[in-house]
């Protein structure tokens, strides 16, 4: 839906929660998909360029400007501009901007001539922009102009039921054509599961290629995981190893995975049967049997109880 907009989108979400991938498929998705997504990394610029980056200058417009050059609002032209850290733009940089976006139109350093530019606006920032423009360290009108939609990202602690498919994403990505990709051992998978990730899924996609390296493409042990990560586990290296420590037939972990999938995918759906087997890639009558085994699981067991939409009816 946001996809098919041209309302400005604001992504928000802690680093490494895939920001920039959002904004990509927002664009990939909508009917500028043909036409330039550009990225512009707004704490990256230089104060003093700023402007010349993103709204261009004419040859000799100020000093070291030996050639004239289109900004990034005119090479997203037609396409989607994507203004990552926009938090960090300087406040006569974020005057400047609200013009342009009120006006539709660019003027680049060194002319008064405006030039026209269709562009959707996505931005995105870890910051609370709210408690900056108390701060007066970002204007009002410009945050309402900017945030006509809002995607707020989840950390990927609050989502763990994420985790084994992000592994196995990254691990496919990682590994070479034709080769099978290597396995987690339990003890990695412990370490994984019980594991914060202050760094999101862009640390996570970290923690995998360094342990794909050190484990030279078979099993990845806890050794082969980053120590920062192995030193803050809750549960000793020791009993992580031992193969005593409550591992369960990999066919219960499995459905007890797929029983918590089945929950979320119902939630997010409202308990709608129809949508949620659709949000799987499962048949109808797929999810039912698999509805009514963990209603089977729940008589069988007192102490297990279905949350609503589980049963069999």
């Amino acid at each position: 839906m946001v996809a098919q907009s041209d309302a400005p989108t604001m992504i928000t979400g802690e680093s490494g929660t895939g920001k920039e991938v959002v904004a990509r498929l927002v664009h990939e998705q909508s009917a500028r998909k043909d036409k330039p997504f550009v990225a512009v990394n707004c704490g990256a610029l230089a104060e003093n360029l700023v402007e010349a980056e993103l709204f261009g200058h004419e040859r000799g417009a100020f000093t070291g400007a030996m050639r004239k050059r289109d900004g990034r609002f005119k090479a997203a032209d037609g396409g989607t501009l994507l203004l990552d850290e926009v938090a960090e733009l300087p406040l006569a940089a974020q005057a400047k901007l609200l013009r342009v976006l009120q006006e539709g139109s660019v003027e680049p350093l060194g002319t008064n001539t405006p030039v026209r530019v269709d562009v959707r606006i996505v931005s995105a920032t870890h910051r609370n922009l709210p408690e900056r423009i108390k701060a007066g360290l970002f204007r009002e009108d410009l945050y309402y102009r900017i945030n006509v939609i809002e995607m707020q990202l989840p950390a990927l602690r609050d989502r763990p039921g994420d985790l084994p498919l992000l592994v196995n994403h990254f691990l496919a990505r990682l590994t070479p054509p034709g080769s099978p990709s290597p396995s987690i051992s339990p003890s990695a998978w412990a370490v994984l599961s019980q594991y914060s990730f202050p760094g999101n899924v862009r640390e996570l996609s970290h923690a995998i290629e360094h342990a794909m390296v050190l484990s030279g493409g078979k099993e990845i042990g806890t050794q082969h995981l980053p120590s920062s990560m192995v030193s803050v586990s809750p549960t000793p290296l020791s009993q992580l190893e031992s193969p005593a420590n409550d591992i369960r037939p990999l066919q219960a972990a499995v459905r007890d995975f797929e029983h918590a999938y089945l929950l979320r995918a119902l939630r997010a759906t409202e308990g709608k049967r129809a949508r949620t087997a659709q949000l799987l890639g499962i048949s109808r009558k797929t999810l039912w049997e698999k509805l009514r085994d963990n209603a089977q699981r729940a008589a069988q067991s007192p102490s297990w109880t279905p949350e609503p939409g589980m049963g069999s009816s």
